[in-house]
């Protein structure tokens, strides 16, 4: 490239970069609303990154929301029962086989 043409491309790739370091708004609102929904997230206490979770529920308690879930899917009119919910663990040293669902158009 020669001297003339090599400035220009320079000057072109200057004004460029200088127009993309502006930040520019429509309104002075602009994004007022977004940030603020960031910054409500955020914890307000100063040692917030240091909380703990907690561990697991006590039978009582998962019990009350055990039960509070039971009557909120059941009908308005009806009363839930209390059935007693029995857990398996799986077997880990079984080898498990794909089953294959039948097929889904019958054979002719």
């Amino acid at each position: 490239m020669d001297q003339p043409s090599m400035k220009l491309v320079l000057l072109v790739a200057f004004a460029a970069l200088a127009g993309c370091g502006a930040r520019q708004h429509i309104t002075p609102t602009q994004g007022r609303a977004y940030g603020e929904a960031l910054a409500s997230q955020r914890a307000r206490t100063p040692a917030a990154g240091q909380a703990q979770a907690v561990r697991g529920l006590d039978a009582q308690e998962a019990d009350i929301i055990a039960q509070g879930y039971r009557q909120s899917l059941a009908p308005k009119d009806s009363k839930v029962k209390d059935e007693p919910v029995l857990l398996i663990a799986p077997q880990q040293n079984v080898a498990r086989q794909a089953s294959l669902p039948p097929p889904s158009v019958p054979k002719q």
